[in-house]
């Protein structure tokens, strides 16, 4: 979710990005669910399976994210409910929270499923990403991001699938797809789904496959960042360098998320 792109260059794109045109999907492999959240509890999410980030890490987003607190992430009726208030609780006037499977589980290889619902308008951007757990040695980009969706609420209609990856220099070598348009993110549960196996990392929104990154498009030190494991975030970042500006008058904005499952081939 660490995404260095500009609004601008990145609207002027679009029309580029929907060469993540629609694949012929490769015949499913059988999965066993080996870890999983069902949010069938009430309360702060569960301390066995999720931690927190805290403060404002990345991106010069507007939002400062809180740990522990109901009011920016709880558990109620089934769902993940992660919440951004303009309440300046801290050290900022809004608050969110980004929940992370850091220390608790990692991942590699298999399927990770997300069924999800976007907030309602500009200035939002959730996600539900990946980042390398060798991330505190060795940093960012070369800890490797996956982006299984990113969305701005400036362009409600799409999702965004990326990879980030250190170059030869260091530097970030973003790959990034955006799916068909879909009118009802902000309505409607989706199912958002990550494939990764050694040869290649796919993207899907409900059954729809837009997006593929394969190891033989990459030399072979940038792939490697995707053969080691990941660990696991959902937050809600608000503005930024993607966000853009924030719709004052939509607060409380409220992503709402239905389960995480995480399989692997048996």
């Amino acid at each position: 979710m660490i995404v260095r792109i500009k609004l601008l260059p990145l609207i002027g794109i679009l029309g580029a990005l929907f060469c993540a045109c629609k694949h012929t999907p490769d015949p499913e492999p059988a999965y066993k669910l080996v870890w999983s959240d069902e949010f069938d509890y009430t309360g702060l999410p569960d301390s066995t399976r999720w931690t927190y980030e805290t403060g404002t890490p990345r991106n010069q987003e507007a939002q400062h994210y809180v740990a522990k607190r109901l009011a920016n992430s709880r558990v109620e009726n089934g769902h993940l409910i992660i919440t951004a208030l303009k309440d300046s609780f801290q050290v900022k006037p809004i608050s969110s929270a980004s929940v992370v499977t850091k220390g608790l589980a990692d991942f590699l290889y298999g399927k990770i499923e997300v069924r999800a619902k976007m907030p309602v308008g500009k200035g939002a951007w959730p996600a539900i990403w990946t980042k390398g757990t060798n991330f505190d040695q060795v940093g960012w980009p070369a800890c490797g991001e996956i982006d299984i969706m990113e969305w701005l609420g400036l362009l409600p209609e799409y999702v965004f699938g990326s990879l980030h990856k250190a170059d030869a220099s260091g530097k970030d070598a973003a790959l990034i797809s955006i799916s068909p348009a879909m009118a009802d993110l902000s309505d409607t549960f989706h199912t958002y789904t990550l494939e990764w196996d050694e040869t290649q990392i796919r993207m899907f929104i409900d059954e729809y496959n837009y997006a593929i990154y394969k190891a033989s498009d990459m030399t072979p030190a940038e792939w490697e960042q995707f053969k080691k494991p990941h660990y696991l975030l959902l937050n809600l970042a608000m503005g930024g360098t993607s966000g853009g500006t924030i719709d004052e008058s939509k607060f409380p904005f409220v992503y709402t998320i239905d389960y995480v499952r995480y399989y692997k081939k048996e």
